[in-house]
């Protein structure tokens, strides 16, 4: 799993705005959605952002520990889902927006 914290602006004032979780092996990515107030399922959207030079200076890679702290703070204290959870959501026959996380860390 590679872990992306998210910035609003290439000067990253204000702090971690966003986290991405991704596969990038296989291509599956899910990220907190602030509209919906869960972790969702959105492959295309994290690619196309990733690989937008002109969001080059707006992420950074970071550990999984990392992200976890990352995580309290853009989700308003919700926590990073437990792999095996990320893994769930990202299965085929997951529905759409995958399984929400068991609260396991």
């Amino acid at each position: 799993m590679t872990y992306y914290v998210i910035y609003r602006n290439d000067e990253r004032v204000g702090g971690p705005a966003g986290l991405f979780v991704m596969d990038v092996g296989a291509g599956n990515a899910i990220l907190w959605d602030h509209r919906s107030g869960r972790w969702a399922f959105d492959p295309a959207l994290v690619v196309r952002f990733v690989n937008d030079y002109r969001n080059m200076d707006r992420f950074e890679t970071v550990d999984r520990a990392t992200a976890e702290r990352v995580a309290e703070t853009v989700s308003g204290g919700h926590a990073l889902p437990h792999e095996d959870d990320i893994r769930a959501m990202f299965a085929p026959d997951a529905s759409a927006g995958g399984p929400q996380p068991s609260g396991r860390q």
